[in-house]
């Protein structure tokens, strides 16, 4: 069972993120004192998760990325998908990495003057999962099925309940 910890002044808040990493049985690996690393099995593919914790300011960063072919016609499509993706999160942004290939998901949690708990950390680093694993399809239809941006964006906030 796990006992709850709450990061609050000096403390790194990079152990509270071990810690859903751990219990989320996530691979991973702490680069140093103040980066963590992990892979987890996305619905899509694999998906990199990684946080840095920066003293100063107090700020954790958080991204999520995950592997997004884009052809060569497609970047003004994939420009659009970002905006309107952008525009109804309620957390964190979309960007993409032309370098990696990668669709990335990036939040910031800045803490200065509070205490960061594990529930915050696995709001922030399971919504940057699922928020990939939501819009992905969006961005492919988008890209490579030739969807309207702003159609495949709708498309992707149905939440359909139940079973067929």
């Amino acid at each position: 069972m796990f006992v709850g910890r709450t990061h609050h002044g000096a403390a790194n808040p990079i152990d509270l993120v071990e810690d859903i990493a751990r219990a989320q049985d996530w691979a991973y690996s702490r680069d140093d004192s103040r980066t963590i690393t992990a892979e987890l099995q996305g619905n899509w593919g694999e998906t990199s998760l990684c946080a840095a914790w920066h003293a100063r300011p107090a700020v954790v960063q958080v991204a999520a990325a995950c592997r997004l072919p884009v052809p060569l016609e497609g970047k003004s499509a994939l420009l659009e998908m970002l905006a309107y993706a952008n525009d109804i999160l309620a957390m964190g942004h979309f960007c993409f990495d032309r370098d990696a290939g990668a669709l990335c998901f990036r939040h910031a949690v800045p803490l200065r003057g509070v205490s960061a708990s594990r529930e915050l950390f696995e709001d922030v680093l399971l919504g940057a999962a699922n928020g990939l694993d939501q819009f992905y399809p969006a961005f492919q239809h988008a890209l490579w099925g030739g969807k309207p941006p702003a159609k495949a964006v709708a498309a992707a906030m149905i939440h359909p309940m139940g079973e067929a």
